[in-house]
């Protein structure tokens, strides 16, 4: 019986190539066992009894650095992005899903309380560090629904304590409100501020009075929620910006 030996090594004497591209072609998901993906170099194979299969596409390059966009579905889900293993993205075109997408993923300005709607996830540490130095001003849209159908009188009262919330060491926030929808059902307001959280808004809305009944998540910078449904994912594309 053969000894197993390393995936890897077994893969350069297959595609003719270093060691490290090996590694790289393993990484990047381009080689089946026995007719499933396997990602890790180290991984043990036999020659002769096990079915190695390189894709005729694959090309050894390094995985970039992952960023996540989450639709948060409810309160209680946990802003983790193992727990997006296993389901596929939204997305207009085939993406190849690895299992490294998900491994030390850090959320950006997540979400606590009644909040709902867009989580960030990311592996970038450059685009971290940017995030958090900018953090700031960086403004953040929510959606929140409160009972009953507020007169224009009570959002003006809304808005002038958002304007006073400058001053307030425990709900530091800036930026303005408007009116998204007002019926039976009740009212929706849209809050675009900086240096802000969804607990922030919470306070600012009981400090009134209010009682918001959900709370959701938009838009963070320029990156918006559209095109997700509740519990979906995609990835964040090249060429978008926060």
């Amino acid at each position: 019986m053969t000894e197993p030996i390393r995936f890897s090594k077994h893969v350069a004497e297959l595609a003719n190539c270093s060691r490290r591209e090996a590694e790289l072609l393993i990484e990047g998901g381009w080689v089946k066992v026995n007719g499933q993906i396997i990602e890790e170099p180290q991984h043990r194979v036999s020659p002769g009894q096990d079915q190695v299969d390189i894709d005729p596409q694959a090309r050894p390059e390094t995985v970039p650095p992952a960023t996540l966009l989450w639709y948060r579905p409810d309160p209680e889900a946990a802003c983790d992005a193992q727990r997006l293993q296993g389901t596929a993205p939204i997305s207009r075109h085939p993406v190849r899903v690895l299992k490294r997408h998900f491994a030390q993923q850090l959320p950006l300005a997540g979400l606590s309380g009644l909040a709902t709607g867009l989580v960030v996830f990311t592996q970038d540490g450059r685009m971290r560090r940017r995030l958090m130095e900018d953090e700031a001003e960086l403004e953040q849209e929510f959606m929140v629904e409160l009972p009953g159908q507020l007169t224009n009188d009570a959002i003006e009262r809304l808005q002038s304590r958002l304007q006073q919330a400058r001053q307030w060491p425990q709900v530091p926030v800036v930026g303005k409100l408007s009116l998204n929808a007002r019926g039976p059902q009740g009212t929706r307001l849209r809050f675009a501020l900086k240096a802000s959280n969804a607990g922030c808004i919470q306070a600012l809305c009981e400090s009134a009075g209010l009682r918001p009944q959900a709370l959701r998540r938009t838009r963070l910078g320029r990156v918006a929620l559209a095109g997700l449904a509740p519990g979906e994912w995609r990835f964040m594309g090249p060429h978008e910006k926060f």
